[in-house]
């Protein structure tokens, strides 16, 4: 029972610290754009618990927790909550709904990116029979050509708009991204411990805990932001849609990276049997929801579609038995 409270507490904490570091990154939407500050910043700061997560996984020699996370975290980004925003945005749970989510075409640059990304992570795990050091600097030099190309969108962007981002609103937001990066980097090894431990207790493969429950931790306030943006305003959708696939290019690129490179921190090999159903199945998913993405166009029925999807890698999780493992 105490080790339930203590989990429920650490979730709470971790929750928190990502709220702290949502509101410090949307400050900054207003001076680069929305596509920037969703694909790129809110982004990258709302997957630094996964990023800590998966380390410290692999600093304890728990690859299956380390892979579960991030297999988790890609998810849930591309079925319930994709699926979700897009029919907020498209029904009377918006106070202003939209027939369809039409995308801008620096938005359609992330369906591209998240079907190069998914096939190069794929590649990569299946050729070697795993992710080594090599693997993870080719995971991290795709990721950088994908910041660098909207770094370059945004700067030009932000010389054309006006913004009312003070000095002192920055320095506002800097100390939230402060607070929120301290209490996560405080709360991530000791929740990816008692997660370990709630599995073995309940019987539950760790890999399946790490798929459902870390995402939850560290996806929440993300989510909450984003369904917030659609129900004020269906119109805001490409915000929170742009959000979750800058989420899910970095998880399919930097964060696969952090495991084979934290493995070698450590003193350990490559990272052996990626290559799992789950795995497979979310690589499915991304390719399906880049694929999407190109054809500009988000629909109710895509949403449904998304969200019926969600409980498929729910049940490969809880009946495989496939879990990696690090030498």
């Amino acid at each position: 029972m105490m080790e339930i409270v203590w989990f429920l507490l650490l979730l709470l904490a971790i929750t928190l610290g990502g709220w702290l570091l949502s509101h410090g990154a949307e400050t900054m939407a207003e001076k680069y754009g929305a596509n920037f500050a969703g694909s790129i910043l809110l982004a990258l700061v709302t997957t630094l618990p996964e990023y800590l997560f998966v380390y410290f996984a692999m600093a304890h020699n728990r690859p299956e927790v380390a892979l579960g996370s991030a297999i988790g975290a890609c998810t849930l980004l591309v079925t319930l909550g994709y699926g979700s925003v897009i029919l907020f945005a498209t029904s009377r749970f918006s106070r202003r709904p939209v027939d369809a989510i039409e995308l801008s075409r620096h938005t359609r640059l992330d369906g591209a990116y998240l079907l190069l990304t998914a096939a190069v992570a794929l590649v990569l795990a299946w050729e070697g029979g795993g992710l080594d050091l090599k693997d993870a600097l080719i995971l991290a030099l795709v990721f950088g050509f994908y910041v660098a190309q909207h770094y370059r969108i945004a700067r030009a962007k932000a010389a054309r708009i006006e913004h009312n981002v003070t000095p002192g609103r920055a320095w506002g937001a800097a100390g939230l991204f402060l607070a929120g990066g301290v209490i996560i980097l405080a709360c991530a090894e000791p929740f990816v411990l008692s997660m370990v431990r709630l599995a073995k207790q309940f019987g539950v493969s760790p890999m399946a805990i790490a798929i459902i429950l870390s995402p939850i931790a560290s996806e929440m306030p993300e989510k909450m932001t984003a369904y917030l943006t659609v129900i004020r305003d269906g119109r805001l959708a490409e915000i929170s849609v742009a959000n979750f696939m800058g989420s899910k290019v970095n998880h399919n690129s930097l964060l696969l990276a952090v495991m084979p490179a934290a493995a070698w921190l450590h003193g350990r090999g490559q990272v052996d049997r990626v290559v799992s159903v789950p795995f497979l199945v979310m690589t499915i998913l991304t390719f399906f929801a880049g694929f999407n993405l190109m054809r500009r166009r988000l629909t109710r029925r895509a949403g449904w579609v998304f969200l019926a999807l969600y409980a498929l890698i729910i049940f490969a999780a809880f009946h495989t038995g496939t879990a990696p493992a690090s030498h």
